[in-house]
């Protein structure tokens, strides 16, 4: 196997970590678990898989990713969630790949499934994501949501296979999570110094759901690809309007708030 090992980081993942490891265990034999103190057997169940586990309080996705990569043995390194497989297809790519320049970072497929089915089109039909790197030359942001991988001079690779992702079981699920991730997102952009208004808030809903439909073929997966549409531009509208809400309440106080402490769990992406 190449040098590489993978990092997971978990929350209360006790039906998805086993077959996670499992799946690890095609590339690598270092595998890192770290939990953010879970109430239920995620640590035992990893701990019997065969991976090295750390127990660390939540600082955000980022802090506990670069975490486990510093105590992984391999400098190069691939981020899992606790929802995702790699497929073989991808397990054959890493495994011949030579991990031999550090400004390298990959990217691949990675297939998301809602209520058991696969995603084919749409925003979730055509994502992209920058995983494997090494620890040297790249790190990821402390950003409250949607962390990514920063380097000094990246070189971007795309390479064949996928990630199977099973981190939507309904659509009512899809819509809580986007609730989630909207509020991060606007805390996020807050603490940036942006501001929004009611033309953007309608105009990037419109942009993004439109797009997800019609220009990535979202319709082809018929009323999935249509209430993910639907989906996309509440989750448009929505961080726009937290951050709203979040500007209302700075120029009621009288306070200019740069940095925000995030206390709330959610591991898998």
């Amino acid at each position: 196997m190449n040098p590489l090992s993978v990092v997971i980081i978990t929350y209360n993942e006790e039906h998805n970590i086993a077959d996670c490891i499992r799946s690890a265990k095609l590339v690598s034999n270092d595998i890192i678990v770290i939990d953010c103190a879970s109430s239920d057997q995620t640590v035992a169940i990893a701990n019997n898989e065969g991976a090295s586990t750390y127990i660390i309080d939540w600082r955000g996705y980022g802090h506990s990713k670069n975490f486990g990569a510093a105590r992984a043995k391999f400098n190069w390194i691939l981020s899992l969630d606790a929802d995702e497989r790699i497929s073989a297809g991808l397990a054959d790519f890493i495994r011949n790949e030579n991990f031999t320049d550090g400004n390298y970072i990959y990217k691949f497929k990675r297939n998301n499934h809602v209520s058991g089915n696969k995603i084919r089109f749409g925003t979730l039909g055509f994502e992209m994501i920058e995983r494997i790197y090494h620890r040297h030359y790249s790190e990821w942001d402390l950003g409250p949501v949607h962390e990514k991988l920063v380097a000094g001079r990246p070189i971007k690779k795309t390479i064949g296979g996928h990630l199977q992702h099973f981190g939507l079981q309904t659509m009512a699920e899809h819509r809580q999570k986007a609730i989630f991730y909207a509020r991060l997102s606007a805390e996020k952009y807050f603490a940036q110094g942006k501001r929004t208004h009611f033309f953007q808030r309608l105009a990037s809903a419109i942009f993004n759901s439109v797009k997800s439909y019609i220009f990535l073929l979202g319709f082809m997966d018929g009323k999935r690809g249509f209430f993910i549409a639907k989906g996309v531009a509440y989750y448009s509208w929505l961080k726009y309007y937290y951050l709203y809400q979040l500007q209302k309440k700075s120029c009621t106080n009288g306070v200019n708030i740069h940095k925000h402490t995030v206390i709330i769990k959610a591991v898998s992406n």
